[in-house]
């Protein structure tokens, strides 16, 4: 029997499912509105929406790497657009395979004035070309069901990697594509390195969860300097730990799309917890604002090395100013935390926020504010938790 011709944008609905997506990150904006008004018709595909463009494809690099299968996200490709640049370099570097899909809008919504808006949307195309195996832009769209599965099978194939596709404005109302056999699907994890001693904060809390043999838990971290982290816990349960090169703050919504896989796949016992660096955290604090309304929880760990617990710098030559407020920070979204001030008081932190995760699901926060017991801020501690390290050109 005949192939049959549906709308472009049932097609690529349909492609999505084929190809075993369970959920797209993003969708902000009008321009992609009608695939994401597909998807919720058609059923089957969740969407969850980021605050920011960038934040979305941390979500979906977060579901990439706990899944094993390419990640998806989508965003207007307006003047914002250039912000996932940082993310699909980090995907590019760790070989992560993503799928990012931009909606171009039509002449007409773009607004006429503004320094922001006055030379147009910046080309995406050719921005995104050396930080993605592949990125297409497409005029016709009877192309799109095999630009979507070309996509995927890019993403997937050799070493994994993300690939943009900016789709036209008309996608509500172009008719051409054409129903097609999914295609077999690989799955793939991410590597791991060699290691070295970690924070003091994660050495505690990897004997607290070893001490209770706590389900399989999640850390995702990997912060500029001591931060920079894919560890391995030893102890009764396992452990798998994710970090990557991204830009400030990539930690919260990475760590919505671990959440969100491992629910998905039914492994809702398992824990997450997200280790940051307190300084980077506040730059894309606002997607806890998405983990409150869907219910993604996740124990979060925020440290500042060179600062006494009253949030000043201990480095003298440094500028001696009160820093953001985190807890309050956090409760504006919606979310609970605590101050460490003391090292003795981490343990108990640490317990209190496991539970409080569980029965609001929701982020809970731990912001240490002080350095290990009897040692001076960044000692070496001996732990079972080891720093990973690997060169994303070696990468195989």
């Amino acid at each position: 029997m005949a192939a049959q011709r549906i709308p472009a944008v049932r097609a690529a609905v349909q492609v999505l499912a084929d190809e075993g997506v369970e959920i797209v990150f993003g969708c902000p904006g009008a321009a992609p509105l009608p695939l994401c008004t597909a998807m919720t018709e058609a059923g089957g595909i969740e969407r969850l929406p980021a605050r920011h463009p960038e934040g979305a494809l941390h979500m979906a690099h977060g579901w990439a790497r706990t899944s094993g299968r390419p990640g998806v996200a989508a965003a207007a490709a307006g003047p914002r657009a250039a912000r996932l640049l940082a993310g699909l370099y980090a995907a590019r570097q760790e070989a992560v395979p993503l799928v990012c899909l931009t909606g171009r809008e039509a002449a007409g919504e773009r607004p006429a004035t503004g320094p922001l808006h006055a030379s147009g949307p910046p080309d995406l195309i050719r921005l995104a070309g050396p930080v993605t195996k592949r990125a297409e832009r497409i005029e016709d769209p009877a192309r799109i069901p095999g630009a979507f599965r070309e996509a995927f099978r890019i993403a997937r194939e050799g070493r994994p990697g993300p690939v943009l596709i900016d789709l036209p404005a008309d996608l509500a109302a172009a008719a051409g594509g054409r129903e097609v056999p999914p295609p077999a699907r690989t799955d793939r994890t991410g590597p791991e390195g060699p290691g070295t001693p970690a924070p003091w904060p994660l050495t505690e809390i990897a004997e607290i969860f070893a001490a209770d043999g706590a389900p399989d838990t999640h850390l995702v971290g990997g912060a500029a300097g001591s931060w920079s982290i894919t560890a391995t816990r030893k102890g009764p349960g396992g452990g798998r730990w994710h970090h990557h090169h991204g830009p400030p703050g990539w930690e919260v919504p990475a760590a919505i799309g671990v959440r969100r896989a491992l629910d998905l796949r039914g492994e809702r016992d398992a824990e997450v917890v997200v280790a940051v660096d307190g300084e980077e955290f506040p730059f894309l604090a606002e997607e806890l604002a998405s983990a409150v309304h869907h219910e993604v929880p996740f124990v979060l760990l925020l440290h500042r090395p060179g600062h006494d617990g009253r949030g000043r710098r201990r480095d003298p030559c440094a500028p001696d100013e009160y820093l953001t407020d985190h807890v309050k920070l956090v409760e504006a979204y919606g979310c609970a935390g605590r101050d460490v001030v003391e090292p003795g008081e981490l343990r108990s932190a640490v317990e209190w926020a496991r539970k409080e995760a569980v029965s609001t699901r929701r982020p809970v926060l731990v912001d240490v504010r002080t350095g290990p017991a009897g040692r001076p801020p960044g000692g070496a501690v001996s732990s079972p938790l080891h720093q990973h390290h690997h060169d994303p050109e070696n990468t195989p």
